[in-house]
């Protein structure tokens, strides 16, 4: 796999019949050469066949499937809790199978941060341009501003600035901060959140913190001159990520005791099984993982 890893040998979680029986189909389909997964050279690549699944049915919801991938996820866990591995990347789940199959996370950030003691985390979606850090995540649009807190916002600037630091060599890591309201709430005549903001940027910056905001953030972004933003909501901080490099877009876990990587897009049903996918950004999220095991 010299395409995908540069200096670390992939362990590859699954079920390889599984695995096997959709590359040679997919394969087929574009008239490539099928080469059984794991049976390159040694030290390509390991794989650890859990053989929960045999056979997979494209684009389909199923308690099964859902079972299968929580089970991938428990032996990545089991690996770097015991230091066998340096750093985990997932894939993307479908979290209706999930739920079918009575797993009680809504996805991966959750279900990994439980089984790590964790509580306090930061999702990161970066690419080869810029990095934007969330302070709320997977909530409706109208629970925002009831959720945002002077707390929550110091919290994700601090676990950002520390990541920066740590994980990508950032030597004086400087951070700009969004405004929630339009035109950062025109001295509160579109709303009063920005003051919740102002307090937090300003305890960050007495804790050292170089930080700068809230910015409006219909403007903040055409110009790149920080090492990572601060975004009160999801769509705020990922229409811009996602729109200058979607097929590159990575998510950051920040905040757990270990490395945790994905491909910044979803499950893609509508094109499973077309052989059309394109692999970017599972190879990204890789070589990602890969630079900060080695930078930490």
């Amino acid at each position: 796999m010299p395409y995908l890893c540069a200096r670390t040998i992939p362990v590859v979680i699954g079920d390889l019949e599984g695995i096997n029986a959709s590359g040679k189909g997919l394969l087929k389909k574009s008239r490539v050469p099928f080469k059984p997964f794991g049976k390159g050279k040694k030290g390509d690549v390991e794989v650890i066949d859990c053989r929960l699944i045999d056979t997979i049915k494209f684009g389909v919801v199923d308690p099964g499937y859902g079972e299968a991938s929580y089970q991938y996820i428990i032996e990545a866990l089991k690996l770097i809790m015991l230091g066998e591995v340096s750093a985990i990347v997932t894939c993307p789940i479908n979290k209706k199978s999930f739920h079918l199959a009575g797993i009680p996370f809504t996805g991966h950030t959750e279900l990994l941060a439980h089984y790590a003691g964790v509580t306090e985390y930061v999702m990161m979606m970066v690419n080869r341009n810029f990095r934007v850090s969330l302070v709320t995540i997977h909530i409706p649009l109208k629970e925002v501003p009831l959720t945002l807190s002077c707390e929550k916002i110091v919290r994700c600037i601090t676990i950002t600035n520390h990541s920066l630091l740590y994980y990508f060599d950032t030597k004086k890591p400087y951070i700009k901060v969004c405004g929630l309201n339009p035109h950062g709430g025109e001295e509160g005549i579109m709303g009063d959140e920005e003051s919740i903001i102002r307090d937090a940027i300003d305890k960050a910056r007495s804790m050292g913190i170089h930080v700068d905001g809230p910015f409006p953030a219909d403007s903040l972004f055409h110009t790149i001159n920080c090492d990572a933003y601060i975004a009160m909501y999801h769509d705020q901080g990922l229409i811009p990520v996602k729109t200058m490099d979607f097929k590159r877009t990575v998510n950051i876990t920040l905040g757990l005791p270990f490395i945790r990587t994905s491909p910044g897009h979803g499950t893609g049903f509508d094109i499973a099984g077309k052989g059309i996918a394109d692999p970017k950004g599972l190879i990204e999220a890789y070589r990602i993982a890969e630079r900060m095991s080695l930078q930490s």
